[in-house]
Parts: structure tokens; C-alpha cells; sequence
């Protein structure tokens, strides 16, 4: 059973922050219309329910449900099929929610970790979620790993897809690349949206910038050549000029892509953990998660497992099966070995504490 629903701006929120300010302003220099400024958006998203349940009829508001966080100009149509088997294993709820500027999301400004992270609290309490689970892809992975840390009451446990704790200077080439394609895409390719071989002649342009046939034909999924389905009727998008569009106001995105994507507020979060329950998935031929990554890890998740599957950063197009059964296996085995492990450790340190207050008193 699937239940889909677009979610449309309650109220707005305006907020002053620098960062939005510095992004407003690049993007006027290059004759871009602003993008609005909002503190929180009311996320689209997809609600997941089991197909059979051995629980009977399911209730909307489960205990810990799941939500699924995708990856940079990514949306929830990507995986919406990998979430349904989910939900299904599980038992349980899974929403898949576009992130802002992606999707049927809202196109707004701040575009940076803290505010995704915001928009993520918001979500779970405009839906009265309660405490959730977390699976997050790349760069809702680390949105993921951030939401953890500064709302450790709110989550149970999460599933990193490829991501790791850190400052990453080494991956922004490739997510910089990705963004600088689609701009190239709509700027220099006069590819109209009623040409009946567009799909082949975008590919051919993106090809000279994005060699890999599986990359391209993930970027191809976020475009709009028919203005009659477009969900969400961006303000800065103007689908009805015949031409070739993406979801993604990617011209405004490129600050984000140079300035943000590979950050970590590392002070910001100094002497912060997340005692619950955390699974890596590390694709083996990724450098997103290395050996350096392993201290990061360690420090903000003490309880934690990482799995290893053969492929690239972009392992959820290429090794399907084999990440949903390792995000099953941990949501339905490996967490409580790690919650049991974490419990035996606070007891221990119960008893060491009450042998120290033992020894004090009879000094």
C-alpha cells in the first residue's frame, strides 16, 4: 500500500542569516532570480505501510517509524520501490521525504546542513512522529549524522549510506561535477522538452562532463519536459518556455556545492555523542568512508557496526539488494546486539561508580 502526498507551505518564516545573504547575492550577480528565504519547509514526502502485516492493520502513527533521507539531486521517486520492500520487512512505516530544493520539495534558501537538519525536526513534529529511525544516503546521510547529534532525544537509531562524520575536501570535485553538468545541461545544450529524442540528447550532453551511463541516468530522473506534471512551480523555474528543465534550481545550488557539501561543523559539535544504535554502510570502491573516517566515527558513535558492500558512491543504484538487506539486518538484528552492548557498559560504569561512592563513604 502506498500513500503519497505533496506537502505545500503552511506559513513563512523568514529568516537573516549570512549564509543566505552571501548565496542571494552571488546569485544576483549572475542575473539569477532570489530564491525565498525560510527558516523550515513543510517537506514532500511519500508514506510507506507494510503490503501484509502479521499485526494486523497497522496504525498511521506506529512506534519509530522510518524516514529516508536521499542524497544530493536525489528525490523520494528514486526509492520509492527500495522503501515499500522496507516497509514491508520491517513492519513499520517508512516515509521518504524530498529535501529542500529537490523533488516536490520547496525551492528556498539557507541551503546548509543546520537548516536541512531543522527541516528534518520540523517534519517529525509536524507529523507527530514521536522518536524515529534514520536512513540517510550521502548527503542526507550526514544530514542524518548531524540530526543525530544535536537531537539525540528525538532518534532511536540510524543507517549511513556512505557517509562519514568529517570535513571531506576530497568529495567535492565529484558532487561539484554533478551540479556543473546540469547547469552546463540547460546553458549551453538548447535541448526543448518536445523533441522526442531529448532523453538521448540530454545523456549525449551530460556524457562530456559525466562519463558513467549509471551517474547520467541518475541526474536524467530530475528532469521536467512536461510543465503539466511539475508538482512544485518553482519561483525561479520558468517551465512553460519549451525548454528542458530540472527539479533543482541547480544555478542556485553551486554555493551550496562549493561552500557546504563537504563541511563538518567539527567545533560546533565538540564533546557531542549519540549513544544509540548506528550502522555504516561503506561501498568499497567510495572514498566517502576511509581509514581516516574510522576516529570520527569512533568519537561521535561509540555504538556502532559498518558493513561493506562492493561498490561505488553510488550503491544504491548499483547494489540494490544488498543494501536493503543490510539496512534490514540492522534494524532488525543488529541494533539490539549494539543497544544490549550499550547497556552492559552503563551498567558497568553504574557499578564502578557505586564501588567508588562505597569507598568514599567509608573513608
Amino acid at each position: 500500500m502506498l500513500l503519497a502526498y505533496t506537502v505545500r507551505p503552511s506559513n513563512w518564516s523568514f529568516t537573516r542569516r549570512a549564509y543566505s545573504a552571501t548565496a542571494r547575492a552571488f546569485n544576483q550577480q549572475k542575473g539569477l532570480l532570489p530564491l525565498p528565504i525560510k527558516e523550515t519547509v513543510d517537506m514532500a514526502y511519500d508514506l510507506h505501510l507494510p503490503e501484509r502485516s502479521v499485526i494486523g492493520k497497522m496504525p498511521y502513527h506506529s512506534p519509530e517509524p522510518i524516514i529516508f533521507y536521499h542524497g544530493l539531486l536525489g528525490s523520494k521517486r528514486n526509492y520509492r520501490h527500495d522503501c515499500k520492500k522496507l516497509a514491508t520487512a520491517l513492519q513499520t512505516p517508512v516515509y521518504t521525504v524530498d529535501i529542500r530544493n529537490h523533488g516536490s520539495s520547496e525551492h528556498a534558501l539557507p541551503f546548509d546542513y543546520n537548516t536541512l537538519v531543522n527541516d528534518l525536526v520540523h517534519f517529525a513534529e509536524t507529523h507527530s512522529l514521536g522518536k524515529v529511525n534514520l536512513v540517510g544516503y550521502s548527503l542526507g546521510a550526514k544530514v542524518a549524522m548531524l540530526a543525530c547529534l544535536k537531537h539525540p532525544e528525538r532518534f532511536s537509531a540510524a543507517c549511513i549510506i556512505d557517509n562519514s562524520p568529517e570535513e571531506q575536501p576530497h568529495i567535492k570535485p565529484l558532487l561539484t561535477a554533478l551540479v556543473k553538468s546540469c547547469v552546463k545541461l540547460l546553458d549551453h545544450h538548447n535541448v526543448r522538452a518536445d523533441d522526442k529524442l531529448w532523453r538521448h540528447k540530454a545523456s549525449e550532453a551530460l556524457k562530456k562532463y559525466i562519463p558513467d551511463a549509471g551517474i547520467r541516468y541518475y541526474l536524467l530522473s530530475n528532469i521536467i519536459n512536461n510543465p503539466r506534471v511539475v508538482e512544485y512551480r518553482s519561483p525561479v523555474i520558468n517551465y512553460d518556455d519549451g525548454m528542458l528543465h530540472f527539479k533543482n534550481p541547480v544555478r542556485h545550488m553551486m554555493d551550496f556545492v562549493t561552500k557546504e557539501v563537504a563541511a563538518w561543523p567539527t567545533q560546533e559539535l565538540e564533546g557531542k555523542q549519540f549513544l544509540g544504535p548506528v550502522n555504516f554502510i561503506k561501498a568499497t570502491r567510495s572514498d566517502f568512508i576511509n581509514p581516516k573516517s574510522l576516529q570520527a566515527i569512533n568519537q561521535y558513535f561509540p555504538y556502532h557496526n559498518i558493513d561493506e558492500i562492493n561498490a561505488t558512491h553510488f550503491i544504491l543504484n548499483e547494489r540494490p539488494q544488498e543494501y536493503l538487506r543490510a539496512v534490514t539486518d540492522f534494524f532488525k538484528v543488529t541494533r539490539y546486539q549494539l543497544e544490549k552492548k550499550r547497556e552492559q557498559d552503563l551498567a558497568k560504569i553504574d557499578q564502578l561508580n557505586a564501588s567508588e561512592s562505597l569507598k568514599s563513604a567509608r573513608d
